[in-house]
């Protein structure tokens, strides 16, 4: 099915009107969140089938329409346009439809139906999905793992370019016998009776099928490629969705340089699906075709090419687990040097200051040294392999030759032509064996491609769901039980016994000195972390049992460390919320006190600012985060640090913007010191041992020194 835009009023009434005819739940919200605009058609099968619904596209026969169960999913043209409509009924002569905008549902003849539609309609089934929680909502769907047999069904989607494919092979390779038998016909023939008008007959004949072949092998590579981009578009969204899900505690575990190696699989897997690697699999049972007409030929002279084909397979096994051994590696090799740039890339403010510059070269071409002794080893072993490949097809050509001469001379049944053209079937064997040599080093490639990225497509993702029954309602009220944190069974606990209730719509500050595991704790109110021992819960539902991003849709955070995206200013504000308005966005904006700096700009709210918000000042992108947080409405606002780079009249400006929003909204501040004029309705002093409530006596500075005491 080709794709084409679907408008977001039309993508909720899918929707929507999918989830209350299959009695399904959904939160709009959650759903626009996951699936962000521009939308089409894709985008809605894919937000059905996480819904738990399955689209199976079906040709549009009205004749065949009452025999289908209901509801079925159409797009109907509209002035050019398409637009969704549900079937929920088929009669002899018409259907029984609705539409966005439809009251109640109306009967649309069949020729109508057929007239307007896009030529295909959906048919929806529920489907059960694997991975629910203790309280049985469903939270996850476990794909299958990913490895060589990933691609099959992808692969099977395609059966009949497949078909068509396999079948130009076959004539192919039955035209390629062609040469050959011209070839022993003129040498034996034409040659020897001196016939011109057959030589000219066999040459036009012989330059017709020269000419098919030509146009039938660049349709099938074409077909070949245009399948390899299907499932390579499958293979980069189904990697770049999965990157996404993983939990945080993925990347902290591995340096962003290996990932991003990791991530370069793909091309190489593409490469490879692209290359003629598939059209030489394809070749390859084929050439028992040429192997039975080399024994009618000869048996002894076929012994000789199939003797040194097994020759050269033997040596493909032994070499395999060398060359295997030596990529792996090379990978690591080449993993750690871009996972020691993107390190020190990231933090080149501080190789400045430190003037690391020196020694930090130094290092890299000992990195780089190692990097390419490695390359240089796997590609003299690849040298070494093809070079006794091609020897051993040269001894294969002279041992043709020499049997093949003597069985001339002695044999009267066996011409110069046959020995011709026999040496012409064998190349037509040895040629695809060479280039599997090739094939078989990019197959290990590949391999090791399909390896790694296996360690991301097969580790464990973060629960989440677009059917949420717990925190629909609520305010924000947190309760912390028992709670205990340590980043390893090798390390001390960060905290034991910590206990608190948090009540809706309050104002809470947690103090504590540096590393006692404040932001720590903002993580694990998020699910970034899994406390140790002891509970989490949000309006009395605990966090383990919620999914993702159910859970952090009633979080707005500003993190200590803030980070803006490249693009302009309002695409950063928007990733908050997308369906935000820009008057919602310059209030946002204006509670966060940088509207007026915003608007100072050149460019205003369309100022293009660079990568983690390069071109801003520290304060600036805090305060847009700010604003940030403050735009996507949630029901706890976490602030952590997040005045650090604010001026003291900023930071007390922006302390009343937040006195204002008390009672509408949780607010829990992490900092080592309250800002001037923040009013906080309980203080917390964060230890080894718990939560000690510290009594208020109304002047931030004064309660900010007992709670740090």
């Amino acid at each position: 099915m080709k794709h084409f835009a679907v408008s977001l009023p039309d993508f909720v009434w899918v929707i929507e009107a999918c989830c209350s005819l299959l009695q399904l739940p959904y939160q709009r919200e959650l759903i626009l969140q996951q699936f962000a605009a521009p939308h089409d058609n894709a985008s809605v099968t894919a937000a059905l089938a996480e819904l738990g619904i399955t689209a199976q596209s079906r040709k549009l026969k009205t004749t065949k329409l009452g025999r289908e169960s209901f509801p079925l999913l159409v797009w109907l043209k509209d002035d050019a346009e398409l637009h969704p409509a549900l079937i929920l009924r088929a009669e002899a002569d018409k259907v029984l439809l609705v539409q966005p905008g439809d009251k109640e549902p109306r009967a649309v003849p069949l020729s109508e139906l057929a007239e307007r539609s896009h030529g295909t309609y959906l048919r929806l089934t529920t489907q059960v999905q694997n991975g629910t929680d203790p309280d049985g909502d469903i939270l996850r769907v476990q794909g299958r793992r990913f490895g060589f047999s990933w691609f099959v069904p992808e692969l099977l989607k395609h059966k009949k370019l497949w078909q068509e494919i396999l079948l130009a092979s076959l004539v192919i390779q039955l035209l390629a016998l062609a040469t050959p038998l011209f070839t022993q016909t003129i040498i034996d023939k034409v040659i020897v009776n001196r016939t011109q008008s057959t030589l000219v007959v066999v040459l036009i004949g012989m330059m017709v099928f020269v000419v098919f072949t030509t146009v039938l092998s660049w349709l099938r590579q074409y077909l070949v490629l245009h399948t390899g981009n299907r499932v390579d578009a499958v293979l980069g969204s189904a990697v770049f969705e999965r990157l996404f899900k993983l939990p945080p505690l993925y990347f902290q575990h591995r340096p962003t340089g290996v990932i991003s190696a990791r991530l370069h699989g793909v091309e190489t897997i593409r490469e490879f699906i692209a290359s003629t690697a598939v059209t030489l699999i394809l070749d390859f049972p084929f050439l028992l075709i040429f192997v039975a007409i080399m024994l009618y030929y000869s048996v002894a002279l076929s012994a000789i090419v199939l003797g040194v084909m097994l020759v050269i397979a033997m040596a493909s096994f032994v070499v395999a687990p060398l060359f295997q051994k030596r990529l792996q590696e090379q990978f690591q090799m080449g993993a750690r040097n871009q996972a020691f740039v993107t390190e020190y890339v990231g933090g080149m403010e501080t190789v400045k200051s430190l003037q690391l510059e020196p020694q930090l070269a130094s290092r890299y071409r000992g990195y780089l040294a190692t990097y390419l002794t490695s390359g240089f080893a796997t590609k003299q072993l690849a040298n070494t392999y093809n070079s006794f490949a091609q020897m051993m097809e040269q001894i294969m050509n002279l041992l043709i030759l020499g049997v093949g001469a003597w069985m001339v001379m002695h044999n009267a049944d066996f011409t110069i032509g046959m020995l011709v053209a026999f040496q012409m079937f064998a190349s037509r064997v040895s040629q695809p064996m060479l280039r599997l040599v090739g094939l078989w080093q990019q197959f290990q490639q590949a391999s090791l491609s399909v390896d790694r990225l296996g360690d991301l497509m097969n580790a464990p993702i973060e629960p989440y769901t677009l059917s949420p029954k717990r925190l629909q309602s609520g305010h924000g009220a947190i309760e912390l039980d028992n709670l205990a944190f340590r980043y390893s069974d090798k390390l001390p606990f960060l905290y034991q016994n910590l206990s608190a209730k948090l009540n809706a719509g309050q104002t809470i500050a947690i103090m504590g000195p540096s590393g006692s595991g404040k932001s720590t704790l903002a993580k694990m109110l998020q699910g970034f972390y899994q406390p140790t021992e002891g509970r989490i819960r949000i309006d009395g539902v605990d966090i383990a049992n919620l999914s993702a991003n159910e859970l952090r849709s009633h979080f707005g955070v500003v993190p200590q460390e803030t980070t803006l995206f490249s693009g302009t200013i309002l695409d950063n504000l928007q990733m908050a919320n997308p369906q935000a308005s820009f008057e919602q966005i310059v209030t946002a904006c204006k509670m966060a006190e940088v509207n007026s700096t915003i608007e100072s700009l050149p460019d205003g709210y369309q100022t293009e600012i660079g990568e983690r918000g390069a071109g801003l000042s520290g304060g600036q992108r805090q305060r847009i985060a700010i604003a940030r947080a403050l735009l996507k409405r949630p029901k706890i606002l976490v602030f952590d640090e997040a005045t650090s780079a604010l001026d003291a009249p900023t930071a007390e400006q922006f302390a009343k913007t937040i006195n204002a929003l008390r009672g509408k909204v949780t607010m829990l501040f992490i900092t080592h010191g309250l800002p001037r004029g923040l009013k906080v309705d309980v203080l917390y002093q964060l230890t080894a041992n718990g939560l000690d409530q510290v009594s208020l006596s109304g002047d931030p500075s004064r309660d900010s020194s007992k709670a740090s005491a």
